[in-house]
């Protein structure tokens, strides 16, 4: 996928790992019926079943909102997964010939489903596919859409999420690295592709530990509106996220408890 006007590096390296995503989960899953091909059509998805995502194998696919050409999609995109995001519903169109393979979208969240890593994957997925059509609508659109994810930039030794604060998103860990520290102690380590930020939102709590960039780093920013709703519509990621935090909390106790058990008594 790719913007009709010029895009950043950052836009094109999330264009990549969406790819990446697709590729790894669509290999896992049986495709709905033989490829086929549509030689020439206004609204793609006109004829085609509402439960089904289409992953483009040959060709070109224009997407437009409000008769506005917004982004194309090119070989190995999935089509389709937006309308289980909440996101406005534009048409995907084409001008000439697109070889296409569908999918049972419940066939597809089933596969995410299997096993804590493909969770992850899933759950990264939607939130990088909400991230690239909200940057579009609002390079496109401009002043008529506000987006509600983005991406932010930390130096190292910047913070990210404070101890304390009020949650207001979830993040993204896209690239470089991060320390979550609880007063003052290092209790864990965030890496690339990892979501952080969850726990608070869902507990609807203070943050219960600061976030510390360890190196250069960006991360995608999602509301938690946003996210609330993802998760109503896809509740399958809660299973994921909720043990990832499970083993979180542990292991942030268990530091917590040693560095208690090492310092004397006053």
């Amino acid at each position: 996928m790719h913007l009709p006007t010029k895009q950043s590096d950052l836009m094109s390296e999330l264009a990549a790992k969406l790819r990446s995503l697709t590729e790894l989960l669509c290999a896992q899953v049986e495709p709905a019926d033989e490829p086929f091909v549509v030689a020439d059509s206004n609204d793609i998805f006109a004829d085609i079943a509402p439960t089904r995502a289409l992953l483009i194998t040959e060709g070109q696919v224009d997407y437009y909102l409000h008769n506005k050409l917004i982004m194309h999609f090119e070989a190995g995109d999935l089509l389709g997964l937006p309308r289980s995001l909440n996101l406005p519903q534009g048409q995907f169109s084409c001008k000439g010939p697109v070889t296409l393979v569908a999918y049972e979208r419940d066939a597809l969240v089933t596969q995410a489903n299997s096993d804590l890593k493909s969770q992850r994957n899933w759950a990264y997925l939607l939130l990088c596919n909400i991230s690239y059509y909200e940057q579009s609508f609002t390079q496109e659109l401009r002043a008529e859409f506000q987006p509600s994810a983005g991406f932010l930039h930390f130096s190292a030794s910047e913070t990210i999420i404070n101890q304390g604060d009020i949650a207001d998103r979830v993040y993204t860990l896209l690239e470089g690295s991060a320390d979550a520290i609880c007063d003052g102690v290092k209790v864990g380590e965030i890496h690339p592709n990892e979501i952080f930020g969850a726990l608070a939102v869902f507990t609807r709590q203070p943050r219960m530990a600061s976030v510390i960039a360890s190196s250069d780093c960006t991360v995608l920013a999602v509301r938690k509106e946003e996210f609330i709703t993802l998760i109503e519509h896809q509740p399958q990621i809660c299973l994921g996220l909720i043990e990832e935090m499970a083993a979180k909390i542990n292991q942030l106790n268990n530091q917590l408890l040693q560095v208690k058990t090492a310092t004397p008594n006053k």
